[in-house]
């Protein structure tokens, strides 16, 4: 689902519309004690969707139920709601996840289900709870869930991902992805990867400044993913889709840790429209799935 959908909310049920996003810059800059990696990223908010609907029930379960089956269980949304449920002695809720972000890509899917779980179940229950306080459960479930409970189109994250800075940028970006149905896995990318350990503060502000000013030259030369290698070495299979952006001559990028690449959707002489539609259909064609974004 892509667009602006509108969040539906009545006295026992919610329907909230989590989105997904991309990570212009990623970088890691040092490694706790207990294993985590300490990280720096510029992250974007883009216009595709999954659909989440909660509704209050009469009894104390979390019933939790998904389009995509593998995903029931022991889900983020389940466990975002027991920790409201718990703090707060709510009743139990019937909670439906219809999936549209594909599953282990870079884009936050899993995520912003658990944030807008802690935001939809906030807003149908009257908690009143400030973002301060929803960021301290975000913080108890996953690394990216604040980044989307602060629900902001563009912000700069740091430490475990946790800590959130809105960023003042108004500017729509317009991208392409290209998902090849890999569902890779965050801890072995991330076991993978070889720190950049030297803090580049400079390239991040001057990022900073040329997403604001939109100067895509400047963002493609500043942009950056140091998880593109590790991801790259333990799913060899993703090559191909990175060399079919190289054939084309298009910048691109892994977004996050997942399997998603990402270009910039814009029409300067080298990258004509007819050029786009084009790589889409090659991407098609091959079997990967091609969703046109932009900045929400």
């Amino acid at each position: 689902m892509q667009g602006k959908p509108k969040n539906l909310y009545n006295r026992s049920k919610i329907k909230v519309y989590p989105p997904a996003k991309i990570n212009i810059y990623l970088n890691i800059v040092g490694k706790y004690g207990d294993g985590f990696h300490k990280i720096e990223s510029i992250v974007n908010r883009i216009n595709l969707f999954d659909e989440l609907t909660i509704e209050r029930i009469g009894t104390d379960d979390i019933i939790f139920s998904c389009s995509d089956k593998s995903l029931e269980g022991n889900n983020l949304c389940t466990k975002a709601a027991c920790l409201l449920k718990e703090k707060f002695n709510l009743p139990g809720f019937n909670i439906r996840l219809n999936k549209n972000i594909p599953v282990g890509a870079g884009l936050g899917g899993g995520s912003s289900d658990a944030a807008y779980t802690l935001l939809g179940i906030n807003k149908l229950m009257g908690l009143g709870l400030s973002k301060e306080e929803l960021f301290k459960f975000g913080l108890r479930l996953g690394s990216d869930v604040n980044f989307f409970a602060a629900q902001s189109s563009w912000a700069y994250i740091s430490r475990r991902g946790g800590d959130v800075e809105p960023l003042n940028i108004d500017t729509k970006f317009s991208y392409l992805l290209v998902y090849p149905h890999i569902r890779v896995s965050t801890k072995l990318v991330y076991e993978a990867a070889k720190p950049y350990l030297t803090k580049f503060v400079d390239n991040v502000n001057i990022l900073k400044y040329a997403l604001g000013r939109k100067d895509y030259l400047l963002v493609e030369e500043l942009s950056f993913n140091c998880l593109e290698k590790s991801a790259l070495s333990v799913y060899s299979e993703l090559k191909s889709i990175r060399e079919l952006f190289r054939r084309e001559k298009f910048f691109y990028q892994l977004s996050g840790s997942g399997s998603v690449f990402f270009t910039f959707l814009r029409f300067s002489p080298y990258k004509k429209a007819n050029n786009i539609n084009i790589f889409m259909d090659r991407c098609r064609k091959r079997g990967f799935s091609v969703f046109a974004v932009q900045t929400y």
